[in-house]
């Protein structure tokens, strides 16, 4: 669907149902060249230092640990598009 759609931001979870993980998807997001520009904000349960390091190694832009606030999420949108 980001190959159809070409969106300016995903919001991808790291623990996703089936075989492949956010961390995966996000990383294949970012090779691919017609959605390398595609900002990703992570959304996950998994928040230590090592879960995060992870998501930034994927290429995520931003990650956000749950549970979060909706006017964090909104913050983190808003300055995700002006970065894009």
């Amino acid at each position: 669907l980001a190959l159809q759609y070409r969106p300016d931001l995903v919001l991808l979870d790291v623990m996703m149902p089936g075989e492949t993980n956010g961390l995966d998807l996000c990383l294949a997001l970012k090779v691919e060249p017609t959605l390398a520009d595609t900002r990703v904000i992570m959304l996950s349960a998994r928040g230590t230092h090592a879960d995060r390091d992870a998501g930034l190694r994927a290429g995520a832009d931003a990650y956000l640990v749950k549970p979060f606030s909706p006017m964090q999420l909104l913050a983190l949108v808003e300055s995700e598009a002006v970065a894009a």
